[in-house]
């Protein structure tokens, strides 16, 4: 009878540990999610207008067209690689004649393909090609590259990264969709619903460099 007792009083714990209380966190990010897929030829209008400008000013290397899709709250984060991770740093603009990292230039692209909505290619480094060709935007997923590089490097250094940082990286991606463009140099680059706008808020220049 105490056996059962005592298996019955940890069931109960183990239900109420996993109760509202708990789910609170994952509810609220499944209504912000909800809240940016957009619903309406509007919004689609919208969002695809960020994408296809962003392209084509990032193309010409116009410092000042690329920059007004930035908004000054979120900044502007670049990914990169300079050995065996990935790591990231946020800075307030980009500018073509001062690349970040330094040692890696931006490139010059030239893009001819037309945006479609639809799964993201993936880049394999064995055979260096990608599993399609195209300008892509997937809004049926969103974004984790910078969350899980966060978390990587805090199992190194806690301090690095506070737990409300971390919160906010994975609200910002709930917020967010990737876009890559398949060209000789790929433009892979993340745009985020805020304050009733969109706007491109990280350049991922990691994926799909195999030299490390």
């Amino acid at each position: 009878m105490y056996r059962f007792l005592s298996v019955t009083i940890l069931f109960s714990l183990f239900v109420l540990s996993c109760g509202p209380g708990s789910t609170k966190k994952e509810e609220e990010k499944k209504d912000s999610v909800a809240g940016v897929i957009p619903s309406t030829i509007d919004e689609n209008n919208e969002l695809s207008e960020v994408i296809t400008r962003f392209v084509r000013a990032y193309a010409s290397r116009d410092n000042d067209k690329v920059n007004r899709l930035v908004h000054p709250d979120l900044g502007f984060t670049i990914i990169y690689r300079p050995g065996a991770s990935d790591t990231f740093v946020r800075i307030d603009s980009i500018n073509f004649a001062k690349a970040m990292p330094e040692y890696y230039p931006y490139p010059n692209i030239q893009n001819d393909y037309v945006l479609v909505f639809e799964k993201l290619p993936e880049f394999d480094c064995g055979t260096e090609k990608w599993s399609k060709l195209g300008f892509f935007c997937d809004t049926t997923s969103h974004p984790n590259q910078l969350s899980n590089i966060a978390a990587f490097e805090k199992e190194f250094d806690e301090s690095i990264f506070s737990e409300e940082q971390l919160d906010n990286l994975e609200r910002n991606e709930a917020q967010s969709y990737r876009i890559i463009v398949t060209t000789k140099d790929p433009l892979i680059f993340h745009v985020q619903r805020y304050k009733g706008g969109w706007y491109v808020t990280a350049l991922d220049r990691a994926y799909a460099g195999c030299d490390a």
